[in-house]
């Protein structure tokens, strides 16, 4: 039995679909309460082994538009199939128009110790562009609503790298979070994903990407901004004030623990394999009330996919590899066997060995991709 799994939560629903977000989820609320019944047998059926969970996250979709009541059920059914760990993260993401004081409050008393806010700007003309709900003002007063609710433990997310964005308004919307100070800040860089509603606008030629370039500049005003108020960027996307205000939910990802994901679309892990579950909710309750587990697929890791998955896991973050345990779990030395690969990175002081460890600079980190895809050909080919 690992001692330390985590439990996430998909909450596939919103009240409108953001043009960016590629992630599953539907705008057909009045399903909310079979969705519910259905997850609850998921996590009954699953819940054997009696494992120690230390991290909870409720993710979406927008799991802000779950009934408290809801919530607090879902908590108590995990609680009585799990061993909940007293220190438990318990985290629930928040989206600015969809609660009040009220509602933040009752989350406080059901056990829900972090939000994670999407905010994703400050600025309205931005927020219309990304599609979302609600205003810069509504945001504001969401995050101060959290803090009269109670909550110590907040994260604010953010997404930079439209269009239309310069420097001059990204870091608007930087000194906006900064003075608000939360514990925690997620800065995600704006994909374009295929299938989207701005996939499609870029496939018609009605929106432009901006340039890598400009990307980059971007990247790295963010962290240095940051770090002058002293938020440690120790993830890729992620900051936060210390050590102690790390997501711990999503370090664990990082550090490839198992994990169980209940509710449509949602991935599993146990060191050995990785499951997924249908991206539908009607499949996801006729599968429930058959009394099937919504699985779609799984696949059996090769050592291989292992060892890839762990170097493009940890580059993404501040501590980097740690090349004893690497040696421990895969038998080699990850600095004999990718020596050439190291030296070159090294040169062009992309990444540094550091107490048995090896991380990339923040220059590096503007190259993971590419980095990354040079470890790939070294293991598969």
């Amino acid at each position: 039995m690992c001692d330390q799994k985590s439990i996430y939560i998909h909450v596939p629903f919103c009240v409108k679909k953001c043009v960016y977000c590629d992630f599953y989820s539907e705008t057909h609320l009045s399903l909310i309460p079979d969705y519910i019944k259905s997850l609850q047998k998921e996590i009954e059926t699953r819940s054997g082994s009696k494992d120690k969970i230390n991290t909870i996250y409720f993710g979406g979709g927008t799991p802000s538009l779950l009934p408290v009541k809801d919530i607090e059920n879902l908590l108590q059914i995990i609680g009585d199939k799990f061993l909940i760990s007293r220190d438990v993260e318990v985290t629930l993401e928040v989206n600015p128009g969809t609660v009040d004081l009220n509602y933040l409050r009752q989350l406080k008393k059901a056990g829900i110790n972090r939000l994670s806010i999407g905010v994703q700007s400050f600025n309205n003309n931005k927020l219309r562009f990304l599609g979302r709900i609600h205003t810069a003002d509504q945001a504001v007063k969401t995050i101060d609503h959290a803090d009269k609710a109670g909550f110590d433990n907040i994260s604010i997310d953010l997404i930079y790298g439209v269009p239309f964005e310069t420097e001059t308004r990204w870091l608007e919307d930087l000194k906006q979070a900064v003075m608000i100070a939360p514990s925690h800040l997620s800065c995600y860089m704006l994909t374009i994903e295929p299938g989207t509603p701005l996939g499609e606008k870029l496939k018609k030629g009605l929106v432009s990407p901006l340039d890598s370039r400009v990307m980059s500049r971007l990247f790295k005003k963010t962290s240095r901004f940051l770090g002058e108020f002293k938020y440690e960027h120790y993830e890729i996307s992620n900051f936060s004030k210390g050590r102690q205000n790390r997501s711990k939910h999503n370090s664990k990802y990082w550090d490839m623990t198992p994990y169980y994901g209940f509710g449509p679309a949602a991935h599993s892990y146990d060191t050995k394999i990785r499951s997924w579950n249908h991206q539908s909710i009607e499949t996801y309750i006729k599968d429930m009330d058959s009394g099937r587990l919504p699985v779609k697929d799984r696949e059996i890791l090769t050592l291989d996919q292992k060892m890839m998955e762990m170097i493009m896991l940890r580059l993404r973050t501040l501590e980097g590899i740690d090349m004893n345990g690497f040696e421990s779990q895969f038998q080699i030395s990850f600095q004999n066997y990718f020596n050439e690969i190291l030296d070159h990175i090294r040169k062009e002081e992309l990444g540094r060995f550091q107490d048995k460890r090896f991380a990339l600079t923040l220059e590096g980190k503007v190259h993971l991709n590419n980095i990354s895809e040079v470890f790939a050909k070294k293991i598969f080919l």
